[in-house]
């Protein structure tokens, strides 16, 4: 029982920067820096007043759903963020959109979709995480605050690429920054 645990969290670590390594598409480079230490660490502080306004918890308690919620966040996105942006890009090819907008998967449009995925995810896990993990209730007020807590450190993760471009993807960064 143990061993196959062990097995799937060494999956879960190790695979995603395999599958990163030959395939790049904005949520896999949105993907890499989310899990950069600098924004692991200014998201946790930035949404752990969220989750205090939110939900008015202690210290401690806010701490660690902050953490909590965080923590399967991650997890869950080191598979699904980079498969939901390329499920995203194979869609719009396959249907023939992407020709009637001119759509790029580098373009601004691809980045603002990147964007928008990535904040809907993690707003669903980490509701779902304080709703199931903590019993706590979810109302408008609760999910508005979360919701403009994702906006927010994922769009510092989103604006850090180009700042601090990831090495050898300097010429697709998002453009948001500008030159």
């Amino acid at each position: 029982m143990w061993s196959r645990f062990i097995l799937l969290l060494i999956a879960v670590v190790a695979l995603p920067a395999a599958a990163e390594a030959n395939v790049v598409w904005p949520a896999a480079l949105l993907t890499e820096r989310l899990l950069a230490w600098w924004i692991i660490g200014a998201s946790l502080v930035i949404e752990a007043l969220f989750v205090w306004a939110a939900f008015r918890l202690p210290f401690w308690k806010t701490v660690w759903a902050t953490l909590a919620a965080n923590a399967v966040s991650a997890a869950v996105g080191l598979f699904l963020l980079p498969f939901l942006g390329i499920l995203l890009e194979a869609s719009l090819q396959g249907s023939g959109i992407a020709i009637k907008i001119d759509w790029d998967a580098f373009s601004l449009a691809g980045w603002i979709a990147t964007f928008a995925i990535a904040v809907a995810f993690n707003l669903a896990i980490e509701l779902a995480v304080f709703r199931y993990g903590y019993g706590l209730r979810i109302g408008r007020w609760a999910a508005g605050l979360i919701l403009l807590a994702n906006v927010i450190t994922v769009g510092l993760a989103l604006v850090s690429l180009d700042v601090v471009p990831n090495e050898g993807y300097r010429e697709i960064s998002p453009g948001i920054v500008g030159e």
